[in-house]
């Protein structure tokens, strides 16, 4: 054997040792591939949960009001069918807004439909803020006026003897007030000072705190746990329908055409989703699976919906509210129909409370943030007062609307939802589709089709306003 052939039959250091450095490189990217794949996945059940998040809310407790409407079997069927559009237009809003590089749905429209459209989407999306914050100013006002009359029922304190905190429980328990009472100085006419009109009150004063908080991480932290308060709730309506009493027959079973339009309205708002789309992804925008992430949002919220409505209306306390006095406006928000008068029912109201709580000061920033949108000459040094009034303005209205028993929350669902569900999710996302794309011209089909969702959506829009 010659010499050369020596050396090269004793491997080498460097032969020994670069199959070792490619096996360790080989586990390094696997290591690398799996990290990678879980942050991905994380990344995806974060994405769902934030945009189930922002579909399902208030809405939960007046789907049932919203069924009994239009009747179970037509309720169910326009839900699939809208949840079906819904998703639709929501795809579109992926794939012009979010891929396109656009901050938001005003600047996707803006980009493809000129500066009015910009304008035209940052004022509607103002007034969808303030509405949403009427809403939860009424919801808030009967949960906090329960939770106060519920604590008091269940302390259980003798009538008399004790304190003026024990005389205080006792005569709240027994107070029936409804209207503005006249307070005095002792401790047994305190009661008489808390009754809805006064919870309105206090509800709008911690709003107002609330809303001129300038560090917003800790609403922001807490508004994270939405969905959790949301299923809690959803199985409060569920376990109160069906499992802790007998159901009883519904309303409307079947189909009830004359006051469809409001159950159609009310599922605008409660699935559409468009307005938070672009945010929520570009987040995750390293993700290939936003598509689906955004299909499987839908169908949790779909069944979200689904399962309070269609149980509620088998509740035999909803069906004796429903058709009582003042029916459609009590049974708007389901709640009312269960005042806290048990622990767990208590806890429902105490949970909805803390959500609203934490989620009314973001509404409040987004719809400042939009006003001074609309006005980007305003003089900076008047931001302060600018915000306190556009704050009280908003809760100053829900307050209003809280105070008198005659304004439905499923009205200003409904007519609300359909006029700002045909602006966000069925005008935007169609009228980009059609007319953004400059020599891209689409065939008939696609017009036509596209025409027709664009049709829907103004049919349940002016539906709302036509008796």
């Amino acid at each position: 054997m010659a010499p050369d052939d020596v050396e090269r039959a004793v491997p080498l250091e460097d032969d020994v040792e670069r199959p070792l450095r490619d096996v360790a490189s080989d586990g390094d990217d696997d290591d690398d591939d799996a990290s990678e794949d879980a942050r991905a996945s994380a990344g995806d059940l974060a994405t769902i949960f934030a945009l189930w998040n922002t579909m399902v809310g208030s809405a939960v407790l007046a789907v049932p009001w919203a069924f009994t409407e239009s009747g179970l079997a037509l309720g169910a069927a326009s839900a699939v069918v809208m949840t079906c559009a819904m998703a639709y237009t929501a795809t579109l809003v992926l794939r012009y807004g979010a891929r396109g590089g656009h901050d938001d749905l005003a600047g996707m429209c803006g980009a493809a439909l000129g500066p009015r459209a910009r304008a035209g989407c940052n004022a509607a999306m103002a007034l969808m803020m303030a509405q949403c914050v009427v809403v939860f100013d009424m919801m808030l006002s009967t949960s906090v006026y329960g939770i106060v009359k519920g604590f008091a029922d269940l302390a259980k304190m003798p009538a008399t003897g004790g304190g003026g905190t024990t005389a205080l429980a006792a005569t709240l328990a027994s107070s029936n007030s409804t209207g503005w009472a006249t307070c005095t100085n002792a401790a047994k006419d305190a009661a008489k000072c808390w009754n809805p009109f006064t919870a309105v009150g206090v509800t709008a004063v911690a709003l107002m705190c609330l809303g001129s908080l300038k560090n917003l991480d800790g609403f922001v932290a807490v508004s994270v746990l939405g969905p959790f308060f949301m299923t809690y709730l959803i199985l409060f309506i569920v376990f109160k329908s069906v499992v802790a009493s007998a159901p009883v027959a519904p309303i409307a079973p079947y189909a009830n055409f004359s006051t469809f339009k409001k159950t159609a309205g009310v599922l605008s708002s409660c699935l559409f989703s468009h307005h938070a789309v672009i945010p929520v992804c570009r987040a995750n925008s390293k993700s290939k699976n936003n598509g689906r992430n955004l299909l499987v949002a839908y169908v949790l919220a779909l069944m979200s919906y689904l399962a309070p409505a269609l149980a509620g209306n088998f509740s035999a306390a909803y069906v004796a509210v429903r058709r009582g006095p003042n029916g459609s406006s009590r049974a708007a928000n389901f709640l009312r129909v269960f005042p806290p008068s048990d622990y767990y029912t208590l806890s429902a109201h105490v949970a909805v409370t803390v959500q609203f709580l934490t989620m009314v000061p973001l509404l409040l920033y987004i719809l400042r943030t939009q006003v001074f949108g609309l006005l980007p000459q305003f003089p900076a040094k008047y931001h302060g007062a600018a915000s306190f009034a556009v704050n009280f303005a908003a809760i100053a209205l829900g307050s209003f609307c809280a105070a008198h028993p005659d304004i439905d929350i499923g009205m200003i669902l409904s007519k609300c939802g359909a006029v700002f569900g045909l602006i966000f999710a069925y005008a935007a996302p169609v009228l980009v589709h059609v007319f953004g794309r400059r020599g891209n011209r689409h065939p008939l089909w696609n017009h036509i089709a596209h025409g027709t969702i664009l049709a829907v959506g103004v049919a349940i829009a002016l539906a709302q306003f036509v008796d």
